[in-house]
Order: structure tokens, then C-alpha cells, then sequence
């Protein structure tokens, strides 16, 4: 019996190959981080008393402190406290303080993310009082404002936090203590790592894949249809078009704020605005044919207001045709006081209202 021998060495080799493969193929480590914005920290540290409490000016204080970030730069935190302050008399401890205070704190950056936050802090509460003698053991109320820092995580999240605390206790007749202490805050998140491991299946050469973006829905002109398929750019507005943007004939609109100066056909600066906003819709539209109709109040005779009509409407279409519409797109015609919008007039605004230049759209 003959062996072959090539599909063996060729599947051995296969073998070996699969295995450098997955052997080789990249590990991808990602690190998650929760962040939170809620926090714990323990803080003990150094008291200093007002040298008329008739202690000694040294003492030991503890702090244990609930925050809440809620922007980037303030948090609320809520403080449990206690103190004792050394008497030296028989070596013992008789003066005893406890209670808690409610501070907001403002950090110059925000204490979620960056290396070390610098920060400040004022706040009220209220402390007990446990002296010697007992028959002076109160409650009082308390003001504080402190200075300090927190860096960013050490160690599993924990991070160190140092400040100082200027305290107003107004206790009898009020005194000034003083706090310097450091410890370790703890966000109350977590960090998880994870490993992804690429499979070895997927071959390093793949070509990227290629993902098509759909244009964006633009229409320059307002007049409903899209650029892409719009076949008679720069329409004016208010005149209907049909699905391929181009101007529906047989109607009218009233070219507002083409004005001219009283009993002329000059066109007004502002008259010259707006027609420039219109010339290029002729430009665009070859096929487009407007007659421009002219009209005038009802003072004066029919005959004047008719010339002057006429002459108005002439300016306007001499006007586009300076700014590039061809002469045989626009016809001008005026028509005197013949067709008022407001008739009869009682008002200067009913006159200047039937003062008007309108388009007609006219079969192509």
C-alpha cells in the first residue's frame, strides 16, 4: 500500500499554523471605570482649640464625610465630627466635642478626573459640648470654611484628601478653632478590567469595511424639493413648483417691500435689496415668464396713476434684466388705480397697500 505523504504534510502544517495563530493574535485590555458621583472620607487629623477654652492648644479630631457632586465644579457633603482637646491636668482628656455640619464645596476642577483638584468649602452645623464642669454641657451652632485638595485615584479607587478648617463656634461667648487633617476619600464606584481577545479566525489583511453616508436633505430655495432633484433652482418664495422645483404658471404674488419714492418710478434701496434676491430665479429657470404688473392708489386721475404704474413696473423689470434675467422672460404692464386690493380707501395704509409690484406667472 503507498502512503501519500503531501496531504498529510499539508494538513500538519495547518495545524501549526492555527496554533501560531491563536498564540500570536493581540489581546485587547480595557479598562472601564464607573464614575460616580458620590463619595465617602475619613479624615482624621490635628486640633487646634481658642486658647480661651483653658485647654491646651493641641488636640485630636476625626471626620467622617458623606458628598454629593452634582456639577462639575460644586458638591454638597455632610459631616460627622468629633474632638478631644487636651486639659494637661492628671494627664487625661475632659473636654469633648461631637456632632456634625452640612459644607458645599466648590473645586476649581472637577474631582472625578483630574490629577489633584484644588478646592474650598464654608458650612453650618451644630456641635455638643462635653466640658468640665458638667453644668456647662451644651448644644451650639457652628460656621466653618476650610481650603484643601483630593487627588485623583491611588489605589483602587481611594483617593487622598488633606485640608484645613477654620471653625467659629459661638458657644458662650464664641471662639475660634482650627482643624488640619488628612486621610483618604472613596468614590462609591468601581473598576473592572476586562480582557478581549481578537479571534484568530479573522484575517489581519480584511479590507475595511465600507459603509455609504446618505447625503443630507438640503433645499436652498425653501420651495419643497431637495437640491439633488430640484430642476429649477433659486425659485422665489411664495410661488408654488411642481416635483421638479420648477414655478407652476397662473400665479400671483405680491412683491413686498418693493417700493419706490413718492409719485416716481425710482426703486427705494430696500425695493433694490429684494430684487436682487429674486434675479437669480430667471437665471436659473430659462423657462420662466413673468409679467410684472404695476398699480397705484386711488389719488390722482386714472391717467397719471396708469402712466405712473406702467413706469414703475418698467424700472422693475429693467432692473432684473440688469442683474441677468433675459428681456423676454419679464413683460411690464401697468394698471393704475384699475385693480385695488383695498377699495374703497380710508386710510394711509389702505393707499399704501394698493401701491404694489406683482408677479405673474405666465404659461411658458
Amino acid at each position: 500500500m503507498r502512503i501519500r505523504l503531501a496531504p498529510i504534510a499539508a494538513a500538519v502544517l495547518a495545524m501549526f499554523s492555527a496554533a501560531a495563530t491563536a498564540q500570536d493574535a493581540p489581546v485587547v485590555r480595557i479598562q472601564e471605570q464607573l464614575i460616580s458621583s458620590d463619595y465617602i472620607a475619613i479624615l482624621p487629623g490635628y486640633a487646634i482649640p481658642d486658647s480661651g477654652r483653658g485647654t491646651q492648644r493641641n488636640g485630636f479630631t476625626t471626620s467622617v464625610i458623606y458628598g454629593n457632586q452634582f456639577s462639575d465644579h460644586f458638591s454638597i457633603e455632610g459631616n460627622i465630627q468629633g474632638s478631644i482637646f487636651e486639659t494637661g491636668r492628671n494627664h487625661g482628656t475632659d473636654f469633648y466635642q461631637w456632632g456634625g455640619t452640612v459644607d458645599l464645596a466648590y473645586s476649581l476642577w472637577d474631582r472625578r478626573k483630574a490629577a489633584i483638584t484644588p478646592y474650598g468649602l464654608v458650612g453650618i452645623g451644630a456641635l455638643y459640648q462635653d466640658v468640665n464642669p458638667q453644668s456647662d454641657d451644651s448644644t451650639s451652632f457652628v460656621a466653618e470654611a476650610g481650603i484643601g485638595f483630593v487627588t485623583k485615584s491611588l489605589y483602587d479607587g481611594i483617593k487622598l484628601r488633606g485640608e484645613g478648617r477654620y471653625i467659629r463656634d459661638f458657644y458662650h461667648d464664641g471662639f475660634n478653632d482650627y482643624r488640619a487633617l488628612i486621610g483618604i476619600e472613596i468614590p462609591l464606584g468601581r473598576v473592572v478590567e476586562r480582557v478581549i481577545e481578537v479571534p484568530p479566525s479573522i484575517p489581519p489583511t480584511m479590507e475595511p469595511l465600507v459603509k455609504e453616508v446618505p447625503r443630507p436633505w438640503i433645499d436652498s430655495d425653501g420651495d419643497g424639493v431637495d437640491d439633488e432633484h430640484d430642476l429649477c433652482p433659486n425659485t422665489p418664495h411664495g410661488l408654488k413648483v411642481d416635483a421638479h422645483g420648477c414655478v407652476i404658471p397662473g400665479q400671483t404674488i405680491e412683491l413686498n417691500g418693493v417700493t419706490f419714492e413718492f409719485n416716481k418710478a425710482r426703486l427705494s434701496a430696500n425695493a433694490q435689496t429684494i430684487l436682487d434676491t429674486i434675479a437669480p430665479a430667471f437665471i436659473g429657470q430659462p423657462g420662466l415668464r413673468v409679467e410684472i404688473a404695476g398699480h397705484t392708489d386711488s389719488i390722482g386721475s386714472a391717467a397719471a396713476n396708469l402712466t405712473l404704474s406702467q413706469k414703475r413696473a418698467e424700472a422693475v423689470r429693467a432692473y432684473l434684466i440688469a442683474k441677468g434675467a433675459k428681456p423676454d422672460q419679464l413683460r411690464a404692464k401697468g394698471y393704475g388705480k384699475t385693480e385695488p386690493l383695498i377699495s374703497p380707501e380710508r386710510t394711509a395704509d389702505d393707499r399704501e397697500r394698493n401701491r404694489r409690484v406683482e408677479f405673474r406667472v405666465l404659461d411658458k
